[in-house]
């Protein structure tokens, strides 16, 4: 046991990039995969994790400084620094149980499909990273290594569940048969659907905008690098800098906000050939059954009300981080507010009137949740050594996927009057939730012709 011990420790003092690297080929292998693709898999993502720490320490030497001299010329005490999702999910990988969510997530998947407690098969493999972000997430908050990998197993099945309840509306959003989304943004819905049926009571569905029109008006002004630009100007003026000081970091600014992305389809690109051979591994061992195939969000990518309310917000999302009292975060990785939007886009079918309203709404509760658990990214990033923050300066992700239940179950972690009310607010929203979920399935099974009767649960892997 001794040596097992030995082994581990010394696996996990070769840093994060190395140590994921070999756990990844690994995987590739007990998925039989060849030993020259799974080393490609393996290595590439030890260079995406060293790409995004490249681009979290650009972004913090020069974003970081100016947001620094911007806090203290304004007098608004903005102590942390948002990093956007690509790097927090880069960071949370360096966690040294990370690597222990491969095996949970295809285990609980197998188990799963084995008694036929879903239809689902999860071949998403780069948001495992979302369950390792759960789990040290409340890893941190409690103490509890144990704890954290039990909350991020448990949303590991939720995923799964929701994924076979809202099947048929991601069809008849997307016209694409037999795919479903095991995202983990979409549990968001607990606590968004309440307020979802509110609006359709008070607004009709008729008042809405034609979101592509809108969003032509909008033109460059939509993109990364020049929204990245016109921040950075902006910070760089209320920081007291002079014109080329603020130009210069106007430019850094915006290629910040176009690396991420860049960097962060890295990860996809280690993670791909493993979602290959995992479908594989699942057709062989799962015959005759008739599944759907467990993919990202992006499938719903191109319809525009998504970016058209993600950009119309920013200057709400600027305002906020602002004007409330106790928020810490200066939203700058994370202003394109997906993990808010695309939910609401989903629940409502895609209104804009009504995803506007749930975005203003929702923002506060993100900017609260984010300056909760600055500080725990803040520690991973020092004691792993990836990331070096400025002093007085932490790190955050606004904008977090499932940001209100990732704060309740890190409370309830810790046994608080607050977690353990809003804990069993969170059980009875959930039944209300998935209850409605699976009562609109059936509606929208007839909308699509499907017969509810006799209709089998998506497509066979063949």
């Amino acid at each position: 046991m001794e040596y097992i011990k030995i082994l581990f420790q010394g696996l996990i003092n070769m840093g994060a990039p190395v140590f994921l690297s070999i756990i990844l080929i690994i995987i590739g292998l007990i998925f039989r995969m060849k030993f020259s693709r799974a080393f490609s898999a393996g290595l590439t993502l030890g260079v995406a994790l060293v790409g995004i720490n490249l681009v979290v320490d650009f972004m913090i030497n020069n974003v970081g400084s100016a947001s620094k001299a911007f806090v203290e010329n304004t007098g608004i005490q903005l102590g942390a620094l948002d990093m956007g999702w690509p790097p927090a999910l880069g960071l949370a990988w360096t966690w040294e149980f990370a690597f222990l969510m491969f095996p949970i997530q295809i285990l609980v998947n197998l188990v799963m499909l084995s008694f036929r407690w879903t239809d689902c098969v999860n071949v998403d493999m780069w948001n495992v990273g979302n369950k390792v972000c759960t789990a040290f997430l409340v890893s941190y908050v409690s103490g509890l290594v144990w704890l954290g990998l039990l909350f991020a197993t448990i949303q590991a099945i939720l995923e799964l569940k929701n994924a076979d309840y809202t099947r048929y509306r991601l069809q008849r959003l997307t016209n694409i048969p037999g795919v479903s989304m095991p995202h983990p943004m979409f549990l968001t819905g607990i606590w968004l659907y309440p307020f979802v049926k509110l609006m359709d009571k008070i607004i009709p569905s008729t008042v809405n905008f034609d979101a592509q029109k809108v969003r032509e008006k909008i033109g460059a002004f939509g993109e990364n690098h020049i929204m990245g630009f016109l921040i950075g100007c902006l910070i760089g003026l209320f920081g007291g800098y002079d014109f080329k000081a603020t130009l210069t970091l106007g430019v850094q600014s915006g290629a910040a906000l176009t690396l991420f992305p860049l960097v962060a389809k890295l990860f996809t690109t280690a993670l791909t050939p493993i979602s290959e051979s995992a479908t594989d591994f699942m057709k062989n061992r799962f015959k005759n059954r008739t599944f759907t195939i467990g993919l990202d969000w992006p499938i719903m990518a191109g319809r525009s009300e998504h970016w058209l309310i993600m950009i119309l917000t920013i200057p709400i999302v600027l305002l906020y981080s602002l004007i409330l009292p106790g928020n810490l975060v200066l939203p700058f990785g994370g202003l394109m507010n997906i993990c808010l939007v695309v939910p609401l886009f989903f629940l409502t079918n895609g209104n804009l009137v009504k995803m506007a309203i749930g975005t203003i709404v929702g923002i506060p509760m993100q900017l609260y949740v984010a300056s909760y658990f600055a500080p725990h990214f803040t520690r991973l990033a020092q004691s792993t050594g990836g990331v070096s923050a400025p002093d007085n300066q932490m790190l955050a992700w606004f904008g977090m996927d499932i940001s209100e239940l990732r704060y309740i179950v890190a409370e309830f972690s810790q046994l608080t009057p607050v977690g353990i009310v809003l804990f069993i607010s969170t059980i009875i929203l959930s039944v209300f939730y998935f209850k409605g979920m699976k009562k609109e399935e059936e509606q929208f099974k007839k909308e699509l012709g499907i017969d509810v009767e006799n209709s089998s649960n998506g497509r066979a892997i063949s």
